[in-house]
């Protein structure tokens, strides 16, 4: 109230107004503006538009980068896990199916050499079994020559299937593919 008390001693008066008052004559009443002191507000300071940084876009845009990069990367590197292990399983089939046959073929073998197949074929052929035996000695030079050319011992059985399976390459590697 004591601010109101001063703005109303402070301002002066603008203008009169009349008001007719019924009865009597004209009565003059003065108006006034009332306002108050602005003293204490400071002044407002002048508003622009600053340009937002922008940080977190560039931020997520180098972080996503390298993932994007890896992830590519990953899917790049799964892709060839696949490639080379359908290569893998299409050599594994081929080893399998290369091992069935030689299989197959080392029965037959056994067969057509087993000894009652060699008496019945001898038979048809006309040979008699014989009725005496008889040993010869050899040189050991022909030994020595026949053991240079590669001609296995007897005393050499081969123990294994890989063992087999390596003479008969080197036995097939020699004689250029003829049987």
């Amino acid at each position: 109230m004591a601010m109101a008390a001063r703005s109303e001693q402070a301002a002066p008066p603008r203008e009169a107004v009349r008001i007719r008052v019924h009865g009597s004559g004209v009565a003059a009443r003065v108006m006034t503006k009332r306002t108050a002191a602005v003293g204490h507000v400071s002044a407002r300071p002048q508003l622009a538009l600053v340009p937002r940084r922008r940080r977190t876009a560039r931020l997520i845009a180098a972080v996503c980068a390298p993932v994007f990069a890896l992830m590519l990367g990953a899917a790049a590197f799964q892709t060839q896990l696949a490639s080379r292990q359908l290569r893998l399983d299409t050599v594994d089939r081929q080893i399998r199916a290369a091992y069935d046959q030689y299989d197959l073929m080392r029965r037959e073998r056994a067969e057509l050499r087993s000894p009652g197949r060699l008496a019945t074929e001898a038979a048809a052929l006309g040979m008699v079994p014989a009725e005496q035996t008889q040993f010869l000695a050899l040189d050991p030079d022909i030994i020595a020559t026949v053991q240079r050319s590669g001609a296995a011992d007897d005393q050499a059985a081969p123990t294994g299937l890989g063992e087999e399976f390596d003479q008969y390459a080197d036995v097939k590697a020699q004689s250029s593919g003829a049987p």
